[in-house]
């Protein structure tokens, strides 16, 4: 069994991912009885299950799988073409591999310049429209350059910041014409010229403010601002505002009990979105009133997490990047909850969509069945569908928006304000959408300090018959309880969907 806890320190904290790897670039050596001539050789029998796959590519009623044909190469960074292809990096190849969701081929383009046996985290990618795709190499510290039409592969050092030791080129952004990569490490955004390139290519660097350890992705309003976070593990940070016409930087404290502030975008209203990967926290910055909004995903399915052991007492999501579509709605990934979520700020509802994958080596599952995550650590959104890699099974997927949810919930009133000590009743309203043949589990969660804010339902599961169904929701305020306004989420999970509503409620 692998914990949680040391999921997120690999595959997040640069000097634990670097101990995963044995240090990036190094050479795994195979005994000759185990070769397989695959990819798959980079990891030891016993280690290939965890990483390279535990089963075949599944589908639900949301999701459909596709095994990549090569064993083991670690999907990791994803994105599509105007044409609807999908490009992904192969971060146990150094390969970038194309699927075509038309004819559901898969393509692997051999990188010459890669040597066999290593491997890197290649988490960012994006698609020109002179048909290049860039992408980062974190294990090697360079930025690649792959052509679309002549299929060739180029590579470009990423620039160590003085005085640092390394540097971790994370998530990369086309910016117009210029691409943004985060040095995740190394307390740095370095902008990249595409007008400039060659055999080398001119950057500027934006150094990070403060001392913090980590600086995470970037996004770009309307205006040209960079938005950014900086922060130290489990110890807050800042959210940074960058003004490239004037060099100029503008720090907001980011609100308590953010530890890990990773995924960022924007929304067309000019609302910053943010996603803490340490915990089940999503939240906004309103730039012209400097305001934060804390969410909360519930709490992930059992089959997620296991706890076979019973030590697990506060599972959480892990919500890592995010992405607004062309409708407002904020994507994301919840990492182990092996799931997808999408929040629509305009009716305060929460759709998750669990993938079907689940590798059990990467959770607390025991003897469980159908349990674990498979690592969905990339995604995008491209029409209808949100495409993404599953690093630990060796598959990608999508999702289709266009399917109909099962049912649908609603909450009356919306707004409540109770005082200390005080409750409050609310309704929640679930309606059938199809014939609903199995019990629906009633979730909830809140933005509240420990025991600030009590939910408590009169059922724990409703049945539907073709009825709506609505169950009475109380909402209780601690004696002593901070006071301010929260969001509670209220929620029906139903097989591999959870529908959820927001209530916001104001404590004086």
């Amino acid at each position: 069994m692998i914990a949680m806890a040391a999921v997120f320190g690999i595959l997040m904290v640069g000097s634990s991912t670097f101990a995963l790897f044995g240090g990036f670039g190094g050479k795994t050596q195979t005994s000759t009885e185990t070769i397989t001539g695959t990819p798959a050789d980079n990891y030891p029998v016993d280690k290939r299950s965890t990483f390279c796959e535990s089963g075949n590519a599944k589908s639900n009623t949301f999701i459909t799988e596709f095994k990549i044909p090569t064993a083991c190469t670690q999907p990791l960074g994803i994105t599509a073409d105007p044409n609807g292809n999908v490009w992904f990096t192969e971060s146990n190849t150094g390969n970038i591999a194309k699927f075509d969701p038309f004819t559901k081929n898969f393509t692997e383009y051999e990188n010459p310049l890669w040597q066999k046996h290593e491997k890197s985290m290649m988490w960012g990618i994006g698609y020109v429209s002179d048909g290049n795709i860039w992408y980062t190499d974190s294990g090697h510290t360079l930025i690649w350059k792959f052509s679309t039409t002549d299929k060739k592969y180029a590579n470009f050092n990423y620039p160590v910041t003085l005085g640092e030791k390394e540097a971790f080129p994370q998530i990369l952004v086309i910016n117009g014409k210029e691409i943004l990569v985060n040095d995740f490490v190394g307390k740095k955004i370095t902008s990249f010229n595409l007008d400039q390139v060659g055999p080398r290519i001119d950057y500027s660097t934006i150094a990070s403010p403060g001392n913090y350890n980590f600086t995470s992705a970037m996004a770009a309003d309307s205006n040209g601002k960079i938005w950014y976070t900086v922060w130290k593990y489990q110890q807050g940070g800042n959210l940074v505002r960058y003004e490239p016409q004037t060099g100029n930087k503008t720090q907001f404290n980011l609100p308590p009990g953010i530890s890990a502030p990773n995924g960022i975008s924007i929304s067309q209203d000019g609302k910053i979105w943010v996603t803490d990967t340490a915990s089940s926290l999503f939240f906004s910055f309103d730039p012209q009133s400097q305001h934060f909004t804390k969410f909360v995903t519930p709490l992930p399915q059992v089959s997620t997490f296991g706890n076979s052991s019973g030590l697990i007492k506060t599972p959480i999501s892990r919500p890592y990047w995010n992405h607004v579509d062309e409708k407002g709605r904020i994507w994301f990934n919840e990492q182990v909850a092996n799931s997808i979520g999408v929040f629509d700020p305009t009716k305060d509802t929460l759709v998750e969509y669990l993938v079907p994958s689940k590798n059990p080596n990467w959770s607390d599952c025991g003897n469980l069945q159908d349990c674990g995550v498979a690592q969905v650590l990339e995604f995008t959104t491209s029409d209808d569908k949100v495409w993404f890699t599953e690093w630990v099974e060796n598959n990608i997927g999508f999702l289709d928006t266009k399917k109909p949810l099962p049912i649908d919930v609603s909450t009356t009133p919306t707004d409540i304000t109770i005082h200390r000590g005080e409750n409050s009743t609310v309704s929640f309203t679930i309606t059938a959408n199809e014939q609903i043949n199995d019990p629906i589990t009633l979730v909830t969660s809140n933005t509240a300090g420990l025991n600030d804010i009590i939910v408590t339902g009169n059922q724990q599961q409703v049945n539907l018959t073709g009825q709506p169904k609505t169950v009475s929701i109380n909402i209780s305020a601690d004696n002593f309880a901070l006071t301010g306004t929260y969001k509670v989420l209220i929620g029906a999970r139903y097989h591999e969907v959870t529908i959820s509503k927001y209530q916001t409620v104001t404590i004086k």
